[in-house]
This record gives structure tokens, sequence and C-alpha cells, in this order.
């Protein structure tokens, strides 16, 4: 089940630590995401319905842009209590995004139009800048591939980037458990579930479980549908900053 994240935050600087922290964002897709109720234990199904994910694909290809709050929880099997931290994102699709822990932002990512990413550090005043060239050469960046060509819009392209283990009713919602397929460069990451309202065809939470143990769940819990988003919103004011580019 998922208990109310008491909103917190560590600081975390680099490309690497900052992807972790977006992927489960990143991976979700550009669909809507409401409030959700908390989930039981998944309920084992003898074959994959794969309706559910068919239903969810086709409504994401109506956002344009989005907004939406989150609660996340880090799992660390190096760290004895789960890492948690509420936050914002603000998507345009193949084109721009923006993510911030915290009220006012302790940490602030930015994908700008033109390619570069920015994360910002505000309690230490330091930013970093990875040029599109510097995120290729990372595997890390694999997280913003959505981010560049958009969601996929039928089955068939979905299944050419996922796996799809399992899917299995629980309540008002089908949880979806998937891992990245053969070739896609996502050696990080082991599998992923995430849950689908059955009803509105939206996502409410979403789970990565990564090679080294660790695992990050993320729940949404409001959002709007293609909002217009300021442009200013992805062009970060770093006046003050101490920054480093690569």
């Amino acid at each position: 089940m998922h208990p109310l994240l008491k909103p917190s935050f560590r600081a975390v600087s680099g490309l690497k630590p900052a992807l972790m922290l977006l992927s489960s964002v990143l991976l979700a897709g550009l669909a809507a995401w409401p409030a959700m109720a908390a989930p039981r234990e998944e309920v084992a199904a003898a074959a994959p319905d794969l309706a559910p994910v068919k239903a969810w694909i086709a409504k994401s290809t109506t956002i344009r842009t989005l907004v939406a709050d989150f609660k996340q929880q880090r799992n660390l099997k190096t760290v004895r209590k789960p890492l948690e931290s509420t936050g914002r994102v603000w998507i345009k699709v193949g084109g721009a995004f923006r993510w911030q822990v915290g009220d006012p932002p302790k940490l602030t990512a930015v994908l700008s139009p033109q390619g570069e990413f920015t994360v910002m550090n505000h309690a230490k005043k330091a930013a970093e800048i990875f040029s599109p060239e510097a995120l290729e050469k990372d595997q890390a960046s694999q997280a913003l591939t959505f981010l560049r060509v958009g969601f996929p819009s039928s089955l068939e392209a979905f299944q050419r980037k996922f796996d799809i283990i399992q899917v299995s009713p629980d309540g008002d919602w089908d949880r979806v458990e998937m891992k990245p397929a053969a070739g896609t460069g996502s050696s990080g990451v082991v599998k992923m579930g995430m849950y689908l309202h059955r009803g509105r065809h939206t996502l409410g939470s979403m789970q990565v479980y990564l090679r080294d143990g660790s695992w990050i769940d993320t729940v949404f819990t409001s959002t709007q549908e293609n909002p217009d988003i300021p442009t200013a919103l992805f062009q970060p004011d770093l006046t003050g900053y101490s920054v480093r580019r690569k």
C-alpha cells in the first residue's frame, strides 16, 4: 500500500542521480494522472490482457502538455529509511520538461526545447548544464527518450520498448508489470509496474525497480491536461549560480 508520504529532501547533484529520481516520472509517459486510491497486493493473471494498455496509450495521444503533482519514495539498499519527497512536473510533449522537488523548490531539472539539460541545486546555488551531445553519451539519459520523441502511439510501438509480463486487475485499477525490451539501453532497470484506472484510462502510480536492488515509487496526486505552459519555465534563470557545463 502507498502511505501518505511526509515531504522531505536530501540534496542531489549531477546527471545520474537526478535522472534516477526522474526515471519513474519520465517512463510513465505523457498520460493524464489523477489522484488514486492505495493499491493492494497484485493479483496473478493467467495471461496478459492488453486492453488496459491500449486504452491508456490511446488516451495519452490526446495530451500535448501536462502539469502534475507527485509524491515519490526512493527505497535504497544502503539506507534503512526510504527517502521521500513531493514535487511538480511540467511536460510539453516532444519538446520540453521541468521537474522540481519541494515548495519552494530545492532541486530543479529542466530539459529545454533546444535539448540542453540543466540540474539546479538551489541550496548550494549550483547548476550543471549538459549539452545534447553529453546526454547522448550517458546511459542514464535514456530516461529522457520519451520527452524527445513523444509517447508511443500504438501498442506495437510500446512493445518495442517494453515487454509486458503481466496485467492484473485490482479493484478499479489494472496493474501492469513490464521490463525494458532487449536492446533499449535501459540496463539499470530490472522491471517496472504501473497502475492504470480502468474507467478513466489514466495512470495513478509508477514503480521502477533497479538492478542495484533499489526501487522508486511515484504516486501522481493531481494533474492538468493540456494547459498553457509559459515558455520561461523551460529557460531556467541561473543568475547568482555557479555553473558547470558538460
